[in-house]
């Protein structure tokens, strides 16, 4: 079974590059381009989130503080 990776960066050429090479290992990848976005995911089906510190709206701080105060354990990488 294939891990799926969560991937979210307002910077959309960042986010293809590592979408492009994570999938070239086997992955299942999405992006999200906001944390507003990601959160309106399903986020208890991804093994790992890499997420952008700095984004318009809401932070990558703010957003791992949300999913922490709503249970959602996945591991994060900034």
């Amino acid at each position: 079974m294939s891990k799926n990776i969560l991937i979210v960066d307002d910077d959309l050429s960042i986010a293809e590059i590592l979408e492009f090479n994570l999938k070239s290992e086997g992955y299942d990848v999405e992006t999200a381009v906001s944390a507003e976005e990601a959160l309106s995911k399903n986020l208890k089906k991804f093994h790992l989130i890499l997420l952008d510190v700095m984004m318009g709206g809401m932070s990558g701080f703010k957003m791992a503080e949300k999913m922490r105060e709503d249970g959602i354990s996945t591991q994060l990488y900034f």
